[in-house]
Parts: structure tokens; sequence; C-alpha cells
């Protein structure tokens, strides 16, 4: 029984606009150091998986951004799709390549566009969660303990322990409003859902084949005809698919999820506020990268392409300049970036 990772490495990121880009998204930029957050998970994996059973889910467009970063790699270890179809049909895709050479695998799912402080203490819960997958009765998760009331975030609520370290995850909660996620920072029932999974691939089948037999019978055909080498069918079986979060079709509603909770310094990287916290930046402290001369003002984010730039007098805003643009905002307007990248995408395809 082999141990398998599946890295996803399909987002964009808008709410890290301009250097997060639909042709150049998150996970290809060095948000928390000098490697690239693709690169770094990759590492991560490795060390749990070994090298040569890491496999990468992306999109088609992104195959070159991956030559780039890992020269070499084999095209069996990638899953490259046609367009986005959400997390559910990526990952069944997988697993099905998976099980082509070890049906009895365990699969671990990591998002490509994540940090993490405490590598040591990431590996312990994982592969504590490993072990616990093994016996394939239910889907591991980890669990990251709140240390904020966030609301941008899903949540689990935790139960009994179902074994030492593991314990059964009772439900998974939706981003909940203010009042509630302040709740859940002092419970020490509820962590955040960080989408980190690990479990056999037979059992993923089984629920997949149970509670959305449509998404499964698509990635059959699609693997198919990948194997066979037919490119048209498999895109056309691909595309046929709907779109649904693993978390939506089947986490939610499976028979036995447990979660391993880890304090290991886990963030997102979804927004500019996030990148400035993970960085080291507080109230009255600021994060500067490149050719910048603060002056008169704290508590800002500078990340400076190869202009010089120059902040006088101002504090709490976060100045990104890339190639692709210049972004000057005011720190915690995160969520109006995303709708304005949004809406201008939104006039592009029109």
């Amino acid at each position: 029984m082999t141990v398998r990772a599946l890295i996803l490495a399909g987002g964009s990121g808008t709410r890290l606009w301009p250097l997060s880009t639909d042709d150049r998204p998150k996970p290809f930029l060095p948000l928390a150091g000098t490697k690239s957050l693709l690169r770094e998970t990759s590492e991560r994996a490795a060390r749990l998986s070994g090298e040569e059973n890491v496999l990468f889910s992306a999109r088609a467009s992104h195959a070159p951004h991956l030559a780039r970063e890992f020269p070499g790699l084999p095209a069996a270890r990638l899953v490259l799709e046609p367009e986005r179809r959400n997390t559910a049909p990526a990952i069944a895709l997988a697993a099905l390549a998976v099980a082509g050479e070890d049906p009895d695998a365990v699969l671990v799912v990591l998002p490509s566009d994540q940090a993490v402080r405490d590598a040591d203490e990431f590996h312990r819960a994982l592969s504590l969660a490993v072990e616990s997958a093994r016996d394939g009765k239910a889907f591991l998760t980890l669990g990251i303990p709140p240390s904020r009331p966030e609301t941008g975030f899903g949540y689990l609520e935790a139960g009994r322990e179902a074994s030492p370290g593991v314990r059964e995850v009772v439900r998974f909660v939706e981003k909940p409003p203010l009042a509630e996620a302040r709740r859940y920072a002092v419970s020490g029932n509820h962590y955040w859902n960080a989408g980190i999974f690990a479990f056999s691939v037979r059992l993923l089948f089984a629920e997949v084949e149970r509670l959305c037999p449509d998404v499964l019978a698509s990635m059959r055909a699609a693997d198919a005809a990948r194997r066979a080498g037919d490119e048209a069918g498999f895109e056309a079986a691909f595309r046929s698919c709907r779109s649904i979060s693993i978390d939506f079709a089947v986490m939610e509603k499976a028979v036995s999820v447990r979660t391993v909770p880890s304090d290991c310094g886990w963030s997102d990287l979804g927004s500019w506020e996030a990148v400035f916290e993970f960085r080291g930046g507080v109230e009255g402290r600021s994060v500067l990268s490149g050719p910048v001369l603060e002056d008169g003002g704290s508590g800002n984010l500078v990340l400076a392409g190869d202009r010089p730039v120059r902040l006088l007098g101002l504090s709490d805003v976060v100045i990104v300049d890339s190639p692709d643009g210049l972004l000057v905002m005011k720190r915690g307007s995160s969520d109006l970036l995303r709708t304005s990248v949004e809406r201008s995408l939104s006039e592009v395809r029109k």
C-alpha cells in the first residue's frame, strides 16, 4: 500500500492581483519566501511520499509553468485539465490514475497555494493522518486551530477522540458570520478546514459512487480516453462533468471523516492581508520587499518590482508593483480588490 500525494494547482487567486493573474496564478509565486508556493508544497509532499509519488493536477494552460518549475517532470505525474471543474473531478481523475498502479494506495491531497511555518509539525500531523487512513474506514483531514475569528474560512466541528491525536468530525461548517466565528475561535472544538485530506482510493471511489456517481462516470470515461491516447475523447468526457468541490460532493456527506488537529502555522495566503501577516507584519510594523523607502508611516505591505518605491506619510496600505499592473489599496480591502478584478475579467469575456 503506497502513499501518493496529489498537489492541486488549478487556482487563480484574484485577491492577489497584480502578482497573481489567470496566466500566472498564485501557486507559481514566491509569496512566503524565496521559493514558489508550489515548490514548497511539493517538498512537503515529497517528504511524506517520496518525490516519485507526487502528482500535480493543473489546467492544461499552466503546463509551461509546471515545466519551468520542475524541468524533466514525467508526463505520468501530470493530471492536466482542459478547463476548471473544481476539486471533486480533479481528485477523482487523479485517484483513477493512482489506482491503475496501486488500487490500495493512500492518496494525500494538498492545495498548492498554502504556506506552513512549522514543517516538522505539519509532517507529523500528516503522517498520522496517513496512518489513520490506511484501514480505509474514514477520510482524514488536517484541522487548523483558529487563531482569530475568521469569517472567510470553512470550519470543522470535532467530536470525540477516535484514536490518539485523531478526532471524529461532527460536521463541516460553511464560512460563518462574525458572531459565530468568535465562538468557534475559543470553543476548542472548531478548526479551520485547510482542504488537506488523506484517504484510501478505494474509499474515495465507494463514496463518490454513492454520493455523486455522475462525477465518477465522467472521470472514468476521461481516464479511459487518456489511457488510450484519445485527447479529443478525454477533453469531451472531462468537460461533460459538472463543477463541484470535494467538500460539497463527498466530505460533508461521507460516512466517516476524522481530523488531526495541527498547529503548524498554516496560512492559505488568500489575500494581501494574509501575506502581510505571514511575513511578520503587525500594526506599527511594515513588510517591505525590493527597492522601497518608507518614511513617516507603518503597517504597510510594499512589494516593489524593478522600480524604486517611496512611501511617505502613509500607514496601513498595500502597494504591489508588477509588469501586469500596480496595486495601491488600503490594507483590509481585499474583498473590494476581488470584486474589481472579477468585474474586469467578466468584461473581457463579453
